[in-house]
């Protein structure tokens, strides 16, 4: 019988379309979001493979470690150990370690060292969701050295790839294997990742919620430009990228996540993807040979320079291209394995917006929150029986407008006054997301929310009345908390439990 012969798609886009295609038909509901970027990226690498498989035939072989010579071929396994960040000094290294060493054997031998989970698969179709988020959070950040091959020592002479190139670096020393000028540049590679490992060790003894970490050094990493994670071309393929956003929203929606959240994390993706293409430079990185940790003080100062870095960039310091990119790689990644949630915001979107006042720019996002709260009121009107002089947030008059941007203006306030704030979801680990306020919360909050409004309407003029009258500005709620008819603070009270779904619904969350 004869073999159906597969056809062989000339652009990577149109071979990764056809290879998601196939794997959803064979898997169905059992193909998880992160299979679809690991069939995206072998498919991606596996045809650019073999446009330079002939060029490579005809030349010297190249140097390289078997999980490198793995990847370029896009070897399945080799994608796994990319996406969970598996073999870190081994993508972060490799090529310094070649240059450092006189003979290909010495370097191989080096480059065995550091790639301690080559000779393992990672089996990411096998594992539930919740072992590949346990996995991802064991490899990616690299936290600590000696976590690998099963070791529970905790000091830096145990197992793990560091130890390793350490014997290996004394062996080829002790057999004249490497000249010395050869052996002092390992021992000061060696130097240099260990102290990046006490970088990585620091920030997950400050907080050690993985996604936490991974916020902190995710920028440093792309600055860099130097591990397979960050560094791999396909982030600068419009086409490949948009092929995997768009799967990985319709795969989402077919896992029972709602539409508006799908329908941000695509717009997230989307905008992410073309300020990153925009500003994209073919030159090389300034900061290549640049230590890790120093990229994360840089970060780090960067962001407390320009605390709305996630709308506006990180100023003159850094590439414009950056930010961008950092949110495209975290949409993806961390999306692809924690949910749609999770997705980085919307450069046009910042919770700063809700501490502004008189803001001239982007009031789409207030002015929206606003008209949500003004249905809600509204309902809690009807439901309470009381009379309902407007019935739309446009015909509402312009003081009045103004009241209810006021009111979500002020939202940040009053839960500061709790220790909570307004972040990015998906910014922070999902345990520090409040969805509901205790029942002694909720009180304060609405005691504070009457206190403000009390003394926005007096100083816009209105006065204490038997019954309201808005063209003559009297109220009968111009009165203290304790002298507030019950309906009255329970409309309060109503409308400070909804504040977290509130701000969901512009994919901002209350954080403890």
């Amino acid at each position: 019988m004869a073999c159906k012969r597969r056809s062989v798609a000339n652009r990577p886009v149109d071979a990764v379309t056809a290879a998601l295609k196939r794997e959803a038909a064979k898997r169905g509901d059992a193909l998880k979001p992160i299979e679809v970027v690991k069939v995206a990226l072998a498919t991606y690498l596996s045809l650019t493979f073999r446009e330079e498989r002939d060029e490579e035939l005809a030349g010297t072989p190249r140097l390289e470690s078997a999980d490198a010579a793995g990847l370029r071929r896009g070897t399945q396994a080799a994608v796994d150990r990319l996406l969970f960040n598996a073999n870190y000094w081994r993508a972060a290294y490799e090529t310094r370690i070649i240059a450092a060493c006189t003979h290909p054997e010495s370097a191989r031998a080096c480059l065995d060292a550091v790639s301690v989970w080559t000779a393992h698969t990672l089996k990411l179709n096998t594992l539930s969701p919740d072992e590949t988020v346990a996995t991802f959070e064991r490899f990616c950040p690299p936290f600590a050295l000696n976590r690998r091959r099963g070791s529970h020592e905790r000091t830096r002479a145990g197992k793990g790839p560091l130890p390793d190139f350490r014997t290996t670096i004394e062996q080829l020393e002790q057999h004249g294997e490497e000249p010395s000028e050869s052996i002092a540049d390992l021992r000061f590679l060696l130097q240099t990742m260990e102290t990046e490992a006490v970088a990585y060790e620091a920030l997950s003894a400050e907080n050690p919620i993985a996604l936490t970490v991974l916020f902190s050094i995710l920028p440093a990493w792309c600055l860099q430009n130097r591990i397979d994670l960050v560094s791999g071309p396909w982030w600068d393929d419009c086409d490949v990228m948009s092929t995997i956003v768009d799967a990985l929203h319709d795969r989402f929606l077919e896992l029972g996540f709602s539409d508006a959240v799908c329908q941000y994390f695509h717009e997230s993706c989307y905008e992410a993807l073309d300020a990153y293409h925009r500003d994209l430079s073919s030159d090389p990185s300034p900061f290549a040979d640049v230590d890790i940790p120093q990229l994360i003080t840089l970060v780090q100062q960067a962001r407390e320079d320009c605390p709305n870095f996630e709308a506006d960039g990180y100023g003159g310091t850094l590439p414009p291209w950056l930010i961008s990119k950092e949110q495209l790689i975290w949409n993806i990644l961390v999306c692809s394995l924690y949910g749609p949630v999770s997705a980085r915001p919307l450069l046009a979107d910042s919770p700063d917006l809700l501490s502004l006042q008189g803001y001239a720019g982007k009031t789409d996002v207030i002015t929206e929150l606003a008209q949500t709260s003004f249905m809600r009121y509204t309902a809690d009107r009807i439901a309470s029986q009381a009379d309902q002089e407007f019935a739309t947030f446009a015909s509402l008059p312009a003081d009045l407008r103004d009241s209810s941007i006021a009111y979500i203006s002020s939202i940040h306030r009053k839960l500061d006054t709790l220790g909570y704030e307004v972040l990015p979801a998906g910014s922070c680990y999902p345990d520090r997301c409040v969805a509901a306020f205790t029942a002694s919360e909720v009180e304060c909050l609405a005691i504070l929310e009457h206190r403000r409004w009390l003394r926005e309407r007096q100083k816009a003029g209105w006065r204490y009345g038997s019954s309201k009258d808005v063209e003559h500005k009297r109220s009968p709620y111009l009165v203290p908390w304790e002298e507030l008819p019950d309906r009255a603070k329970e409309w309060n009270r109503s409308a400070v439990r909804s504040i977290p779904g509130l701000l969901a619904s512009v994919n901002l969350a209350v954080v403890k």
